[in-house]
Formats: structure tokens, C-alpha cells, sequence
């Protein structure tokens, strides 16, 4: 019976050692790298697509799972399982350098190992790609290269903004608001705002899917987004708005309402876009000239004040004064008297609602307090005027 119980126990014990020897593992780690270009790309060798963040699994059911999760128009966001990452260079090229796994019957023993890894390439432009690639333990190799076609357009828009009253490049910052549609047949997304302050000249690159569906996919038939555009000077005080630009049904160049934004559909590359504005705080011009009897002392000395028009109707904006005295005409000597000059200058005035390239304001002059002109019209397109009264 002793006997027995010994073979027993001997017969349990290598049993039991059979079964720990079985499930012993080694633990490998190995790394790997490679390049990521364009498959569009017509130089020779192909042009790297930079930032591309790279993903690299041991488990390709979980690398499956990521892949069949994400929903194209969404930023790709992996599983917390177990993966390697990195991101591209200027040039495409990536490296990961260690990514560890089990094995336990490695294929050359317990010395070193190889095995496949589960790659997917993430980037806004070329959507989510899978790939695989082998690793050898205790090595990094460049083994992979992968193509991708993007899946997203980027088009420049060259916008220039223009001061209608004087056709040249406004100097004032503005604020340009570009908002680009993002559905699709296939995917329904929030539109795209893309914003910039610009003074004179600027780009924006915009970006949205390039195929409406796989049927143009297949023709290469590409999106020609409609997109609009607001845009509004970037200032604490608003002194120039956006307007028409005489190409509407009524030929002016009324202020735009930034409720009904401009529209234009792309279609290019590289796309030129003129917008316009003028101002709504407009300089009064500088008035010179002669009050009253120009050869009489008597004109001379006399307060001479200009007042404009408000929008109510009445002469309530401050144009300056200043006082008549003798002017030497020429080498002559002779005098002419009632001479005046400045009013105007730093004066301004505020108009939202001229519809031309100009404004117009109308002026009053009083001497010693009285209302002694007659009423004048300036426009905000000239410097000067010499008044005589």
C-alpha cells in the first residue's frame, strides 16, 4: 500500500511539473519603422505625408475592433488595449522603436522570435488605413511602406479686401469667418468654421471630403462645396464695414448684412476670393476761403465755425472754427481780407447707411455766431474745398 501510494505521488509530481513546463512563455520585444507617402504624389520618390499618428497592435482582433469603430468625419481615437504609437516626420518617415509581446513556443527557442504586427494610419486628410508588417525580437527594421490617397480636399482661398472707395487693399484688420459644409451622402457632420484676421491680403486653407459618395469616388468626380463668408473689421471701435460691390441688382454699394453671408462654391486647387468694405467714420475735408467783402478791413477778424448735418437733420457735428484776418497776395503786396483756412481738419462724421463708393455731408457756416451761408455739400472722397461766402 505504501508503494502504491509512493508511484502516486511520484506519477503526480511529474504530472505537475509537465503542466508548469508547458505553460512557461518568453517575453520578446522588437521595433519597427518605415515610410508613409502619397499615392498621389507625382515626384520621384513619392512625397511623405507628415503627422500621421501610427498605431501599432499585437492583437489583431483588437487593431480590428479600433478599425471597424471609428466613423469616417471623426478624429480616430484607439481602445486602451495594449498598442504602440508614433507620428510621422516632415519627411513620412516613422520609427517605433519597442513593442513587446509573449510566445510560448518561439520560433527559434527561448533566444528570439518573430511575429506580426497590426498597423493602422490615422490622419485628418487620409481618413483610417490598415496595414501589417513582421518583426524580428531585438531589432528595429524599416520594413514598411505604405500609400495612402486622401479622402479630404484642401483648397487654398486667397482672399484680398478691398476699400471700395479707393479700389485698394484696405489697411484695416478684419475679421474673415469661412464656413465650409462637411456632409456628405455617406456622413452627416457639423460644417467647418474656419477663421482669420486679415489687413489687405491672406489665405485660408480649408479642407472637406472629397467624394460625395463611392459612385463619384469611382468617376473622380470631386465635391464643389458651396461655402460662405462673413467678415467684419477687428476693433474695439468699428469704424469700416463690409459692402456690396455694385455687381447687385440695384448697382450700389450698400453695407452688407453679415446675417446673409457671402457665398461662393469651390472648385479649385487655389481659389481667389475679393471682398469689399468702405468706411462708416468718414474725415471731413479741410475748408478754405474768403467771408465777406475781400478788400474791406471790415471782413477781417470775424469767427468763422462750420457745423454739420447730423443723421436727425440738424447741424450738430462740431467741423472747427477759426478767425478771418488779411492774406498778401503774390509778391504784389496787396491784401485780400476775410481770409480763413483749417475748418474741417480732424473733424469727422459717421455714416452706415450711403449706399455709393462716397459719402456726402452737408455743411453750414456762421460768422460771429450768425448763420451767414448758405448750405454746402462735401464729399468724403475730397481732401479740400474753398469756400467763399
Amino acid at each position: 500500500m505504501k508503494k502504491l501510494s509512493s508511484k502516486i505521488f511520484k506519477i503526480s509530481a511529474i504530472l505537475a511539473a509537465g503542466l508548469l513546463f508547458s505553460s512557461c512563455y518568453s517575453v520578446f520585444s522588437g521595433g519597427t519603422g518605415g515610410m508613409i507617402v502619397d499615392a498621389e504624389s507625382t515626384t520621384t520618390p513619392k512625397t511623405g505625408i507628415s503627422n500621421v499618428d501610427v498605431y501599432a497592435y499585437t492583437d489583431c482582433l483588437v487593431r480590428d475592433l479600433d478599425y471597424l469603430a471609428w466613423k469616417e468625419g471623426s478624429v480616430f481615437t484607439p481602445s486602451n488595449s495594449y498598442y504602440g504609437h508614433t507620428t510621422t516626420g516632415t519627411d513620412g518617415s516613422f520609427t517605433i522603436s519597442k513593442l513587446v509581446w509573449k510566445e510560448e513556443q518561439p520560433d527559434f527557442g527561448r533566444d528570439a522570435d518573430f511575429t506580426t504586427i497590426y498597423l493602422l494610419y490615422y490622419h485628418e486628410k487620409y481618413g483610417l488605413t490598415k496595414d501589417a508588417t513582421v518583426i524580428i525580437s531585438d531589432s528595429t527594421n524599416s520594413t514598411v511602406y505604405a500609400e495612402l490617397t486622401s479622402i479630404r480636399k484642401t483648397t487654398a482661398l486667397n482672399i484680398n479686401i478691398y476699400d471700395a472707395a479707393t479700389s485698394s487693399l484696405t489697411t484695416n484688420n478684419v475679421l474673415v469667418k469661412v464656413t465650409v459644409p462637411q456632409s456628405t451622402d455617406t456622413i452627416t457632420a457639423e460644417a467647418k468654421v474656419y477663421e482669420s484676421t486679415i489687413s489687405g491680403s491672406g489665405t485660408i486653407d480649408i479642407s472637406y471630403p472629397r467624394w460625395k459618395n463611392d459612385e463619384d469616388k469611382a468617376s473622380g468626380k470631386e465635391m464643389t462645396p458651396t461655402i460662405s463668408i462673413s467678415y467684419a473689421q477687428s476693433a474695439d471701435e468699428i469704424t469700416w464695414k463690409a459692402c456690396a460691390n455694385g455687381d447687385n441688382a440695384d448697382g450700389n454699394y450698400a453695407f452688407l448684412d453679415n446675417t446673409s453671408p457671402i457665398t461662393k462654391t469651390i472648385q479649385n486647387n487655389n481659389y481667389s476670393i475679393s471682398l469689399y468694405g468702405k468706411s462708416t467714420k468718414l474725415s471731413l475735408p479741410t475748408v478754405d476761403g474768403y467771408y465777406g467783402d475781400r478788400t474791406s478791413v471790415t471782413s477781417d477778424g470775424k469767427i468763422i465755425k462750420m457745423m454739420g448735418k447730423d443723421a436727425s437733420g440738424n447741424f450738430t457735428i462740431d467741423c472747427g472754427e477759426t478767425t478771418t484776418s488779411a492774406r498778401t497776395i503774390g509778391t504784389s503786396g496787396n491784401q485780400d481780407h476775410g481770409y480763413f483756412s483749417g475748418l474741417g481738419s480732424g473733424a469727422t462724421w459717421t455714416d452706415t447707411t450711403y449706399t455709393g463708393k462716397y459719402a456726402t455731408i452737408d455743411v453750414k457756416f456762421y460768422a460771429d455766431g450768425s448763420d451767414t451761408g448758405t448750405e454746402r455739400t462735401f464729399r468724403s472722397d475730397t481732401n479740400s474745398y474753398t469756400v467763399n461766402f
